[in-house]
């Protein structure tokens, strides 16, 4: 009986570990996102890994921005689609891809998407992401926590 009960240990432990790594659909992870507050011109930075078994997340990766009340009420939700950037990633050969998106807080700048602020009070901001791959599987939608925009004086 021990020997039926240590091998069963043994092999649950080896199919556990031997699981495939990466899933048919693609799946997004949030590493990071910030600064934590944001003042006029600075540089807000998201960083996700995004990872697919078969190797072909070429297809879209969509960015929700989003602007909320100091007390979460949503005021505003922009999505921005950037197809043609993922061949610079290597796509369709890679099978775990680590993105960033660089924003800039209240000023125009050609260089980075602008993210809108307000003259009279403090905002938060959060950005989601989601990626389809070449086969058509969606990722689920994961947000970012939020930051705060500070008012522009």
């Amino acid at each position: 009986m021990k020997r039926f009960l240590l091998f069963g240990l043994v092999a649950t432990a080896f199919a556990a570990c031997s699981k495939d790594k990466f899933k048919t659909v693609p799946q997004v992870e949030i590493k990071s996102f910030g600064p934590e507050q944001v003042t006029k011109g600075q540089i807000i930075r998201l960083q996700a890994r995004v990872t697919d078994k078969e190797g072909d997340l070429q297809d879209s990766v969509v960015f929700a921005r989003k602007v909320f009340t100091l007390t979460g009420l949503l005021l505003s939700q922009e999505s921005d689609s950037v197809r043609a950037n993922l061949k610079d990633l290597g796509v369709p050969t890679r099978t775990d891809v680590e993105l960033q998106l660089e924003m800039i807080y209240g000023e125009s700048n050609q260089n980075y998407p602008r993210v809108n602020g307000n003259n009279s009070v403090d905002r938060k901001f959060a950005v989601g992401v989601y990626i389809k791959d070449k086969a058509g599987n969606r990722s689920q939608y994961v947000e970012s926590d939020t930051i705060i925009l500070k008012r522009i004086q």
